[in-house]
């Protein structure tokens, strides 16, 4: 490349009537470059160095789940590591005695169209987020949770660092931690923040709202991201995801979004857990909408879990997967993803299953309300038509056993069964457990967060 470079700049000096291109100026080009990387690595490593407590990291995988709390030090070539616990199987948070758990990995800073920030050795904190095959986010194989682990430095002082993920571009800050702020204390009151602030649903109101259209807000799943949703001057449905991460003081977006004409740029945590305002403006708020437990299960889609469940559904479930193993394409095995219940477009409680073979899979059915001020217990019962199915469900639910599946939801004639229920957290439930009332065996949780049907080690992998 360099010789291609030299050939053309000399053409151009013959024809200006110039004679002193050489090519030992060119090097002196080349040299100069490297000398000004060199400096430029040099620099951002003696900012790294600059905070004795760490860097408070902001960091962003895939942005549909929002940002968590990174901590990390700079000590030589060495990076120590904590932050938030993400999920089941994520090596962060805090131990057993408080304490916030910590890895240390290698660090390199080199040259690569700028400066490239790598955290090159591997680390049980922070490439969980870019892991393939993540234990807790099998959607996505390949990439995981979209984590990165090499960035490119856009801008470094002593008071912030700006990166920019190498593969996935979300932009990373990084600030110093104040010398008496201990880590545990960030992961605390950051858990603490979201149980205050959190509510599955919430209403966008405040003296500026534009108009009188009603705009709903949710979490997706229990993720951080809130996903506004209305309907325009046209009917048609909007809806705008905003990723955010928590701080002490509340909710700050990963940038601002625009709602129907007005700018909304994170939430303050205030005095109350019944309304929020907005960091940039507090004419405008979310009111947090509190829901029977009935009324959760009826809004949002929930997620079963093979292991999660009595005997009695469970029992039918290993008898229809065992059928499975030889109803794929030449004998193979169908595995099945997902198993969700909640109200599809027509407002009509709908079972699904997702599986290696049909994308969608479905059951209509009904529910009965009992308790409408309490909103403690219901029945649920089925009609079965033909009409309640599409075509993939009227074969699993004919062939492959999912009719003896249903039967604890509905019931083995269809006329129903009455549950009772229970949650983790009336505001922002991560399960709902629904008891039989005559069936003590038929017992279901149901998960708010994405999760596969089968929990069994290799399931996946055969």
């Amino acid at each position: 490349m360099k010789k291609i470079f030299y050939l053309a700049f000399f053409s151009l000096v013959v024809v200006m009537g110039f004679s002193s291109c050489s090519l030992k100026e060119d090097d002196n080009f080349d040299i100069d470059a490297s000398v000004r990387a060199a400096e430029r690595i040099d620099s951002v490593r003696q900012i790294l160095y600059t905070a004795p407590n760490g860097w408070l990291m902001e960091y962003y995988g895939n942005l549909n789940f929002g940002g968590y709390n990174m901590m990390v030090k700079f000590d030589k070539d060495q990076a120590t590591i904590g932050g938030e616990k993400f999920a089941l199987n994520h090596f962060a948070g805090l131990d057993t005695e408080g304490k916030a758990i910590t890895s240390t990995s290698h660090f390199k800073l080199e040259q690569s169209m700028g400066t490239i920030l790598s955290f090159d050795g591997y680390n049980d904190t922070f490439h969980y987020f870019s892991m393939p095959n993540n234990p807790d986010y099998r959607y996505d194989v390949a990439d995981g949770l979209y984590g990165d682990f090499e960035f490119r430095v856009m801008s470094a002082s002593a008071d912030s660092i700006i990166l920019r993920g190498k593969k996935h571009n979300n932009r990373i800050k990084m600030t110093p931690i104040p010398a008496e702020q201990s880590w545990e204390s960030i992961i605390t009151s950051a858990q603490e923040t979201q149980d205050f602030m959190s509510a599955r649903s919430y209403m966008l109101t405040g003296a500026d709202r534009k108009d009188t259209v009603d705009i709903k807000v949710t979490n997706n799943g229990n993720f951080r991201c809130l996903i506004f949703e209305y309907k325009d001057s046209m009917e048609m449905k909007q809806t705008i995801a905003a990723p955010y991460i928590v701080k002490a003081d509340g909710y700050h977006f990963y940038t601002p979004v625009e709602v129907n004409g007005m700018t909304l740029d994170g939430l303050e945590r205030g005095t109350s857990d019944e309304h929020f305002l907005f960091h940039n403006n507090n004419n405008l708020q979310l009111d947090a909408v509190i829901m029977t437990v009935a009324e959760s299960f009826r809004s949002y889609t929930w997620y079963m879990v093979l292991s999660d469940m009595g005997d009695y559904g469970k029992g039918y479930w290993n008898e229809m997967l065992e059928k499975l193993k030889k109803a794929g394409p030449n004998g193979t095995d169908i595995k099945v993803y997902t198993s969700t219940i909640g109200l599809d477009e027509n407002n009509k409680l709908t079972v699904r299953l997702t599986t290696s073979l049909d994308d969608e899979i479905w059951n209509n059915f009904s529910i009965r309300k009992i308790d409408e001020n309490e909103g403690k217990f219901f029945t649920l019962r089925h009609g079965i038509k033909d009409a309640d199915f599409n075509e993939a469900g009227r074969e699993y639910y004919n062939t492959y056993g999912w009719d003896k599946c249903l039967w604890q939801f509905f019931g083995e004639k269809g006329g129903g069964n009455t549950f009772d229920l229970e949650c983790d957290n009336v505001r922002n439930p991560s399960y709902i457990i629904l008891k039989d009332r005559k069936n003590k065996n038929n017992v279901i949780r149901l998960h708010s967060s994405a999760s596969y049907f089968v929990d069994r080690e290799g399931y996946y992998n055969d």
